[in-house]
Formats: structure tokens, C-alpha cells, sequence
């Protein structure tokens, strides 16, 4: 079995020396494939040996002819996990292929671990190298990336590792949602903000694959699946107590494709699932979180099971009941959302959670992320919830949308002593802080700047005991 190891243990840390010594083997077996790939594309339109073929796979600019084989790539799916892992397999074979290296595994990027800078590692971060005494350029660099760490927050993985529900109703799950149709935990966050922190292609699904460190990212986005597996109380969604048969079905008899059309490469679920099995055949340098980590994962999934009343399947949880709803919220605006009936009673059943549904999300030229601003009345103090990465809006079709889901019960219990009855929520999206402040690369700003990001209806929901 081949093992993708933690790129941390790989570079050579200096740009210096990436860019005049020898690479790990690892990386100069990376490098080496990348370019025959990019060389297929020199000598003529693309090809499933190409590079350009691989990243068309995942997605298409405006400006690329649609073809059967391209733009498959799965968002705001329950299937995002296993077509990205079957995507990098095949991809794997590629590199294995092109650079003659058939022991060759993608490395990780494990940019959550404690201590990490963050950084991009040097080998993508210089233009050329040396290569037999000769300077040449650098097929894994990519331009426009931000010479900036990835923001902490971005790379944090707590919330979602802390999930023990691969797919829950109504709210995230580890691995998506139901109806599915938004961003589970995992893909939220890290995976959405590490996308908009790196820039470049990588703001787009539609160009992402074009950045050879995409596939390092999403290598470990794949390896947090298997940690997430790794933990106890994780539940998938085949073991759900009471998950739908007609879901289990579609699961189970999932299959994914990619290459020649007429001759393409197939990976069915079964396999997929097993990293054993002759279609993976590979596993990871490490799957253990450390102890820092591990605690606070460990910490949260306990408040979320006692927060939830300790539901894990599907039909166990506790139901989200919409109570209030309004239409046409853009960044920077305030609106008010009036509650069904004027209140909730709240002296009766008090809720003890909150969640915003933004539905029918568009953009053009949007800021990285956004955040909620939450107030009890007009005049009261703001209360702000973090609330979504733009991947996925930045740069895809205009009527490309996109729905998320903003849980807001950590501000509930400061409406509530502020007086709040549940007749109205005033709420406001603001351009998120690490990137309004300039801490994501993106430069600073004013927090209001208001750039044409738009929802077609916010929805609020509660829980009650």
C-alpha cells in the first residue's frame, strides 16, 4: 500500500534551496509528472493524459467548451467527499504515470497542525528550480496565490472533526446536509477557506485544478474523511439508525468516472470507501490528531451531543421549525425579520438553538467570506456569527447560486437577555474580519464595503427542548 505522507516532513523549508538544491523525491516525482502533463497540452488540445484535462474534470471557465467528462466536481453535496477521493486517485495514476514513479502517492498539506506556519510550502512558492545544474522553470508554481499564511480561523478543523453525524436534516453534517444542497462541515471549513486564503485559480471551482497545490489541499481534506472515521461516536451515513433507503441506495450504488469518454475509468462507492482496496490501495502518514486537538474536538462533539439531545441519525436529531422569514438581503444591508405571529412565547419554550438559512446566494466580484451580524432590535448591540466562504460564488457562472447555513445558537443565549421575545431579528452580512482587516490577503477595507453579494431569502429556525 503507498503512503501519502505530510508535506511538512518533505520541503526543504529555505527558498533558497528550493530554488538551487535537490527536492525530496517525492516532490521532484511531482514536479517532473506535472510537466510532462503540462507538455501534452503544448502539443495540442487536451487529453485525458493532459493537465489541463484533469483540472477541466473538476471544473470549466466560461470561455471552455462543455464536453461530457468535465466539470463534474461535486459542491454542496453529500457526495463531495468520495468523488474529490475517486478524483484523486485517478489523478494519482496520472503522476505516476507521467513521471515514471509508480510507488508515487500525493502528499498532504496539514495546515491545521499546531505549530504549522501555514505558508505555502517553498517547492510551489518559487518560479524556478534547478534541475541537473540547469535553472528552469517551476511547473508548480502558480501566480497570483497570496504570499500570506492561511488565517488560523480558516484552517480550523474543530467544528467540523467535532460532528458525529456524516449528514444531518436540515443543519451540516460532517459530510453534508439534507435536502442536500449545502456545504457540509468539513467542505465549509477548512476546505471553502482554505480555497479564497491561497487566491489565485484556487478562488474558483471552475479554475482550481489548474493550481497544482489543489491537489495537496485536497489530499488532506480527504485525510480528515478518514480522521473523522477515526474517532469514536462518528457516525457515516450508511450507519445512521433510520437513514431513508432511497438515500442508502443512492449511496451505496454511487459510481464516478473521468478520463476518454468512450473508454473512462469507473470507481464505485464500495471501493471508494476502502482504502485497502485495489482502486485506492494507499494511506496516510498520520491520522492521529495531537493531543491539543484531540481535547478540543473531543470537548466540542460533547457540547454538540448535549445540544442536540443526542440524536445522531437522520430522523433522531431534534427538527429545526422555520419561524420568520424575508426576502432580498444584500452585504452591508440591514433587515429586519419579523417573526410568524408577532412571537414565539418564549416564556413558554424558550429555544435553545438558532440557525440561519441564506438561500439563493449570488456574486459578483464578492469579498472572501462573510459574517452575520445579529441584534435583538434595530437599536441594540451587534452580535456577529461567523458565516461562509465565497468558494464557489467568486468567478462561477452568474446564475451559479449557492445556500448556506449560518448556525447562530452561540448568540441565543445574549438575545435572550437582552429581552429578545422572538419578535423580530435585525441581521446584516458584513465582509468577514480576518478578511476585511487584510489578515486573508485580500487587503483592508471597510467592514460595510458592500460588494455585489446578495441572498434571495434568509430563513430563521429554532429548537426547542
Amino acid at each position: 500500500m503507498r503512503v501519502r505522507r505530510d508535506i511538512e516532513g518533505l520541503t526543504v523549508g529555505d527558498r533558497d534551496a528550493a530554488e538551487s538544491g535537490p527536492w525530496h523525491p517525492i516532490l521532484d516525482a511531482y514536479a517532473r509528472g506535472v510537466e510532462v502533463m503540462k507538455a501534452v497540452d503544448a502539443a495540442g488540445p487536451p487529453t485525458p493524459q493532459s493537465w489541463m484535462w484533469a483540472a477541466n474534470t473538476h471544473g470549466i471557465d466560461q470561455f471552455t467548451p462543455r464536453r461530457a467528462a468535465w466539470a463534474q466536481c461535486t459542491h454542496a453535496s453529500l457526495f463531495f467527499l468520495p468523488w474529490h477521493r475517486a478524483y484523486l486517485a485517478w489523478f494519482e495514476q496520472h503522476i505516476r504515470d507521467a513521471s515514471g514513479d509508480d510507488d508515487w502517492a500525493l502528499p498532504y498539506w496539514d495546515y491545521s497542525a499546531p505549530g504549522s506556519t501555514r505558508r505555502l510550502p517553498v517547492e510551489f512558492a518559487v518560479e524556478r528550480r534547478t534541475v541537473d545544474g540547469v535553472l528552469v522553470d517551476n511547473p508548480l508554481f502558480s501566480p497570483a496565490r497570496s504570499t500570506q499564511a492561511i488565517p488560523a480561523a480558516s484552517a480550523d478543523i474543530v467544528e467540523a472533526l467535532a460532528q458525529p453525524s456524516y449528514v444531518l436534516e436540515r443543519e451540516a453534517g460532517f459530510g453534508g446536509t439534507l435536502p442536500d444542497q449545502s456545504f457540509g462541515t468539513v467542505e465549509d471549513r477548512p476546505h471553502n477557506y482554505v480555497h479564497m486564503a491561497i487566491g489565485g485559480v484556487m478562488r474558483s471551482p471552475s479554475t482550481a485544478g489548474r493550481d497544482p497545490v489543489f491537489w495537496l489541499h485536497h489530499a488532506n481534506i480527504d485525510r480528515l474523511w478518514e480522521v473523522w472515521l477515526s474517532l469514536e461516536g462518528s457516525v457515516r451515513l450508511t450507519d445512521a439508525p433510520d437513514t431513508p433507503p432511497e438515500l442508502q441506495s443512492a449511496w451505496d450504488s454511487a459510481a464516478f468516472w473521468f478520463g476518454d469518454e468512450q473508454r473512462p475509468e469507473t470507481y464505485a462507492m464500495a471501493a471508494v470507501e476502502d482504502l485497502a482496496s485495489d482502486r485506492m490501495d494507499y494511506g496516510y502518514e498520520s491520522i492521529v490528531l495531537a493531543d491539543v486537538l484531540a481535547d478540543a474536538v473531543a470537548d466540542r462533539r460533547a457540547e454538540i451531543i448535549a445540544a442536540t439531545g443526542g440524536g445522531f441519525g437522520v430522523d433522531e436529531a431534534s427538527k429545526w421549525q422555520p419561524v420568520a422569514a424575508t426576502f432580498d438581503l444584500a452585504s452591508g444591508e440591514e433587515r429586519e425579520i419579523p417573526f410568524e405571529g408577532g412571537a414565539l412565547g418564549l416564556d413558554e419554550a424558550p429555544p435553545t438553538r438558532l440557525l440561519l438559512e441564506l438561500a439563493g446566494a449570488t456574486a459578483h466580484d464578492p469579498h472572501s467570506a462573510y459574517d452575520v451580524e445579529i441584534r435583538s432590535t434595530p437599536d441594540a448591540a451587534p452580535h456577529v456569527v461567523r458565516g461562509f466562504s465565497t468558494f464557489g460564488l467568486a468567478g462561477t457562472p452568474d446564475e451559479e447560486v449557492r445556500n448556506y447555513l449560518v448556525d447562530a445558537s452561540s448568540v441565543l443565549p445574549d438575545l435572550l437577555d437582552e429581552g429578545w421575545a422572538g419578535g423580530a431579528l435585525t441581521v446584516r452580512l458584513l465582509p468577514a474580519e480576518a478578511w476585511a482587516t487584510g489578515d486573508g490577503g485580500e487587503g483592508g477595507g471597510d467592514a460595510a464595503d458592500a460588494r455585489a453579494i446578495s441572498v434571495a431569502q434568509v430563513t430563521v429556525y429554532v429548537q426547542a427542548p
